[in-house]
């Protein structure tokens, strides 16, 4: 058998908490017979849904906006895998608990936070058995939508690296530098930042690279209008933002990082894989590099991904993969 003379990348995004996703973002590991998995920004959900138990033999959950009544253990169970599986968190709880939980913002907040962080962390667990003993590395970061205390709170494991903020070698030629800020969006996220911190901080990270022509970018936002970062354009003067609408049509524009896009033109890495605008999937050429948004559908547990195979600064071959 003649040796192979690349490595083989693996990498999906805007998993949004999905079970379903993320299950399947471990198999195709196998499928693909990838070399290494990265794991874009956006791992966690956006949404928990209360199963409660009123103690008359029934519980009640209120999902995807029908009120259910559940009346038998297997009913329960698979509402709670339909609700892991679309990205949202379940909490399980009798009547006076949720009424407790109603009456601050802060329980809310210190439960939602928690269901998060476990969800991530069993995910991690899952990750390491899996991968173990396939012999294979998964690196993660978080998103724009990600807490900075959600992220932090998953250690690192012999397989699964939170390579947040990092610049990591994938092989013994590619580095790969990670970023999961995002520019500012309308929904003031979390890990929203401005484009002069996004800029200084490609800047810090690219002090630890050796060769920008070997290097990978994993950073979640598209440069700007790259084709990549297309998407409605939002009225924030109310909220929630709004879709702007001129003459009947929607508007749309792209949203990506100014500061990334210049980053890319300046450092010319091997290849830019990023994420954020789930409907802008497709790649491009920025000069010499490659620019891969696979997109995400994680809401129909749809894994949306790329296939990148590169070699000594040169990109082998690439494909878009969906499942």
């Amino acid at each position: 058998m003649p040796e192979k003379k690349f490595s083989k990348v693996l990498f999906a995004t805007d998993l949004h908490g999905s079970d379903r996703c993320f299950t399947k973002f471990l198999s195709a590991a196998r499928f693909y017979k990838a070399d290494a998995l990265v794991m874009g920004g956006d791992v966690t959900g956006k949404l928990m849904i209360p199963i409660v138990d009123y103690g008359d033999g029934s519980q009640r959950a209120e999902f995807l906006g029908k009120e259910l009544i559940l009346r038998t253990p297997e009913e329960v169970k698979s509402l709670e895998q339909k609700i892991s599986d679309s990205g949202y968190y379940c909490y399980n709880c009798n009547k006076s608990e949720m009424d407790n939980l109603k009456s601050s913002k802060e329980k809310v907040d210190a439960v939602f936070m928690q269901v998060m962080r476990d969800r991530l962390i069993q995910w991690v667990e899952l990750a390491e058995k899996v991968l173990a003993e396939a012999g294979l590395m998964c690196y993660f970061t978080g998103g724009n939508d990600d807490y900075q205390e959600v992220i932090d709170a998953v250690a690192d494991t012999q397989h699964v690296k939170n390579s947040d903020n990092k610049v990591v070698r994938i092989d013994e030629l590619h580095q790969m530098l990670n970023l999961g800020w995002s520019n500012q969006t309308p929904w003031k996220c979390p890990r929203d930042h401005t484009e002069e911190d996004l800029a200084e901080a490609v800047a810090k990270l690219m002090v630890s690279v050796e060769d920008s022509a070997n290097c990978v970018y994993n950073v979640h936002p598209p440069p700007v209008d790259s084709g990549l970062d297309t998407c409605p354009k939002l009225d924030t003067s109310v909220y929630p933002p709004r879709p702007v609408i001129e003459q009947g049509q929607q508007i749309m524009f792209g949203a990506g990082s100014v500061a990334i896009r210049t980053a890319v033109e300046k450092y010319q890495p091997l290849v830019h894989l990023c994420g954020h605008i789930h409907e802008s999937r497709g790649a491009t050429k920025i000069g010499k590099t490659l620019v891969i948004n696979p997109g995400s559908e994680y809401g129909e547990g749809i894994l949306r991904g790329a296939i990148v195979n590169i070699a000594n600064k040169k990109v082998v071959s690439w494909q878009l993969t969906s499942g």
